[in-house]
């Protein structure tokens, strides 16, 4: 019998919500195995539960035994979008199909994790994975929509005027979660000007076209949503269009930017468009940060920024945590490992990799930080995010926060098996604090 103690709950919601569907009943009551491995992860993850309940269908991918290979790389899930770009469908049936199938993707990384097939590093990369393959349909359905209207951008001898992706923060360093957002820019190759009827410059197509791929990730249509794009961090935000040209892109950062603009391009990453003109940025890039006119950290900006994003974002209190903005927490990770990558770059271009865990293991190497702080400092890294990633499907809002006299904490130690919600917060505290120290030697005070 299916409805076994402990099941009710997620039985009767399920059941309500597969109405007249039998056949996913049917599946449960011939796999017990699926359905007590369905119990015990919705019971872990509300995230889990709720496309369950709003897309039944989506058990049919939990009970398919490829659902548990490991790893999945972009090709893989590029292949599995693609069905969303067939020829004949609307741009409103496109963006439901990308949405639909990028959903059931996502189901099943998380599956995957919360079953240990994959640990949290390898659940982070599948995730930046699927957002690539997501990016690359949208980015695809942007360029059609802009040159259906427009015509395709050329230069003075009528060659296509190209455009790169660049993404920066955790897509930057293939550290995505659920509910993360993308941040990225657009790079164009330079002048040229459409051929089409309405004749507009390169920067006028490109920025429709990355306005057009905000909206076809970003927006919430009966589907729901594929994934929000964020452009603040793009050279000028602010006041400038939504894509630059490639010698705007050096000018800018060169003559105008903030030292924590120049910051986040320590994680900045091609992860779309041309490939050719990708590996030009990368240069440019690499050259503002590390070459040999770019400007050291300044360290005294940087602590004066992580204190605003500490008292203003983290907004931590005896009863609540913050496991992104607070002390000890992933910023302060990011900021270390940023610090010293600015810092010694240069002489060491081993240890320029946006991916922090492989920064910190470069710096540890290189002999930047003592190896077995290197270490220390990555694994303390890996279990933040880890419960950062446990705290979104749980549904907590906001996101990263660890509000003590909830049911949260206690929820946190069962899920990554710590014997008691004492010990898990104990556990938390006690690296923190560790991550802090190491953090106020790195980036002092003074």
């Amino acid at each position: 019998m299916l409805a076994t103690s402990g099941k009710e709950g997620f039985l009767e919601r399920f059941v309500a919500a597969a109405g007249p569907r039998t056949a996913y009943l049917e599946l449960l009551a011939d796999r017990p195995d699926l359905l007590t491995n369905l119990v015990k992860l919705c019971a872990r993850g509300e995230l889990l539960t709720q496309l369950l309940l709003t897309q039944p269908e989506l058990l049919n991918r939990l009970a398919d035994p490829a659902t548990f290979a490991a790893p999945r790389r972009r090709t893989d899930f590029r292949r599995a979008l693609a069905p969303a770009l067939a020829p004949g469908l609307t741009q409103l049936e496109r963006m439901d199909g990308v949405r639909r199938l990028k959903q059931a993707e996502e189901l099943g990384i998380i599956w995957r994790l919360l079953l240990g097939v994959t640990d949290a590093d390898r659940f982070s990369r599948e995730m930046t994975a699927l957002a690539e393959a997501a990016l690359a349909a949208g980015w695809l359905m942007a360029l059609d929509q802009a040159a259906t209207t427009l015509g395709v951008p050329v230069d003075s001898a009528g060659r296509l005027v190209p455009a790169s992706v660049i993404g920066l923060g955790k897509f930057g360093g293939r550290e995505l979660s659920t509910g993360s957002d993308l941040d990225l820019f657009v790079i164009y190759g330079g002048a040229g000007e459409t051929d089409g009827p309405e004749r507009v410059e390169a920067h006028v197509f490109y920025d429709r076209a990355v306005e057009a791929l905000s909206s076809i990730l970003g927006d919430v249509t009966a589907a729901g949503v594929v994934v929000p794009v964020d452009l603040r961090l793009r050279p000028g935000s602010k006041g400038s269009g939504f894509a630059s040209s490639l010698p705007a892109l050096g000018q800018y950062y060169r003559e105008w930017a903030d030292p924590w603009e120049r910051q986040t391009l320590t994680r900045a990453r091609l992860v779309g468009g041309d490939p050719r003109l990708g590996r030009s940025v990368r240069r440019a890039i690499q050259t503002l940060v590390y070459g040999p006119e770019a400007p050291p950290p300044d360290l005294k900006e940087m602590r004066e920024l992580r204190g605003r994003m500490e008292k203003e974002l983290g907004k931590e209190t005896p009863g609540r945590l913050h496991v992104k903005f607070g002390r000890g927490g992933l910023v302060d990770v990011e900021f270390i490992t940023q610090a010293i990558q600015m810092r010694h770059g240069r002489e060491h271009p081993a240890i320029r990799s946006p991916h922090t865990v492989t920064a910190l293991h470069a710096i540890g190497v290189a002999g930047l930080l003592p190896a077995d702080e290197a270490a220390q400092l990555a694994g303390n890294y890996r279990f933040l995010r880890r419960v950062s990633a446990d705290l979104r499907l749980f549904g907590a809002r906001p996101s990263d926060t660890i509000e003590l006299a909830g049911p949260i904490p206690a929820r946190l130690a069962k899920s990554l098996e710590y014997p008691s919600r004492k010990d898990f917060l104990d556990d938390y505290r006690r690296r923190t604090a560790w991550v802090r120290a190491l953090y106020d030697r790195v980036v002092p005070a003074s």
